[in-house]
C-alpha cells in the first residue's frame, strides 16, 4: 500500500514508464500476429506491478516470486519480438523497484542480471553496435531514476526526522512548563505555610501578652487603680501592633494581582 510521497512519486514514475512501453508497442506491433500475446503479457506486467504493494504488505517473501515471474514476463515479450528497442524499459522499473525495497547487494546482483539479458536481446536482435547502444542508455535512465528516487527517500527521511524532532521538543517544552507551573505552585504553598506559621506564633504570643497585660490590670484595679491607665496605654501599644502584624501576613497570604493598582 502507497503510503509516503517518496512511494507515490516511484509510483508514478513506474506507471509513467510502463504507459510509454506500450504506446510504443501499440504503435509498431498493433497490426501484427504477436500483438495479442504482447498485450497480454503487458497486461500481465500492469497486473502484477500495481497489485504488489498490497500482496507483499501481506506476504513478505512475495516479492522475491514477484521479481522472477516479472523477469520471465519481460523474457516472454523479448522472444516474442526481439526488436522491441522501448520493451527493456520495464527492466528500468524493476529496478527501482529492487533498489528501494531490496538490500543493496541482493538489488545489485538482480539488476545485474536484467542488464545481462536485456544486452543478450538487445544485440542479438539489433546487433551489437546499435543494441549495446540501447543497452547504455537505459542503464543511464535507471541510474537516473534510482538517483531521483533515492533523493526523494533521504528528502521524505529528512523531513520526518524533522517533523520526530519538532514533536520531541514540544514535549520537551510541555513537559518543562508544567515542572515550571508545578515548582511555582510549590513555591506559593511554601510560602503560605511560612506565613501561616509566622501568623500562628506572632499571634499567639501577642494574645499571650494582651492577656496577661489585662489580668495585671484587673489586679491592681482596687489595689493601686493609679498604675491602670498605665497597663491600659500597654494595651493599646500591643492591639495596635497586633493587629498591624495581621494586616501584614493577611496581606502576604493574598493572591499577587498582575493589575496595577488603582489609583
Amino acid at each position: 500500500m502507497i503510503k509516503t510521497q517518496s512511494q507515490r512519486i516511484v509510483a508514478i514514475s513506474n506507471y509513467v514508464v510502463f504507459a510509454i512501453v506500450a504506446l510504443r508497442a501499440m504503435l509498431n506491433y498493433s497490426q501484427d500476429a504477436i500483438f495479442t500475446p504482447l498485450l497480454a503479457l503487458l497486461a500481465i506486467f500492469l497486473l502484477l506491478l500495481a497489485t504488489e504493494p498490497y500482496v507483499s504488505q501481506r506476504w513478505s517473501t512475495y516479492r522475491w516470486i514477484y521479481f522472477g515471474v516479472q523477469t520471465v514476463s519481460v523474457v516472454g515479450m523479448g522472444l516474442l519480438v526481439p526488436s522491441f528497442d522501448f520493451l527493456w524499459g520495464l527492466y528500468v522499473i524493476l529496478a527501482g523497484q529492487a533498489y528501494h525495497y531490496l538490500p543493496r547487494r541482493t538489488a545489485l546482483i538482480w539488476m545485474s542480471v536484467w542488464i545481462i539479458i536485456a544486452g543478450l536481446f538487445l544485440m542479438m536482435a539489433l546487433g551489437a553496435a546499435l543494441g549495446l547502444a540501447i543497452l547504455l542508455n537505459f542503464i543511464a535512465v535507471s541510474i537516473f531514476l534510482i538517483s531521483f528516487f533515492n533523493a526523494s527517500w533521504l528528502a521524505e527521511e529528512a523531513r520526518n526526522e524533522s517533523a520526530a524532532l519538532l514533536r520531541d521538543l514540544q514535549t520537551a517544552h510541555a513537559q518543562l512548563q508544567d515542572y515550571a507551573d508545578r515548582a511555582e505552585e510549590l513555591s506559593a504553598v511554601r510560602e503560605r505555610n511560612r506565613v501561616a506559621r509566622e501568623l500562628h506564633d506572632s499571634v499567639n504570643q501577642s494574645l499571650f501578652s494582651i492577656t496577661l497585660t489585662a489580668e495585671a490590670a484587673q489586679t491592681v484595679l482596687d489595689k493601686d487603680p493609679a498604675r491602670v491607665p498605665t497597663y491600659l496605654h500597654q494595651l493599646q501599644d500591643m492591639t495596635s501592633s497586633t493587629l498591624a502584624q495581621l494586616r501584614s501576613l493577611i496581606g502576604q497570604l493574598r493572591p499577587r494581582s498582575d493589575e496595577p493598582p488603582a489609583n
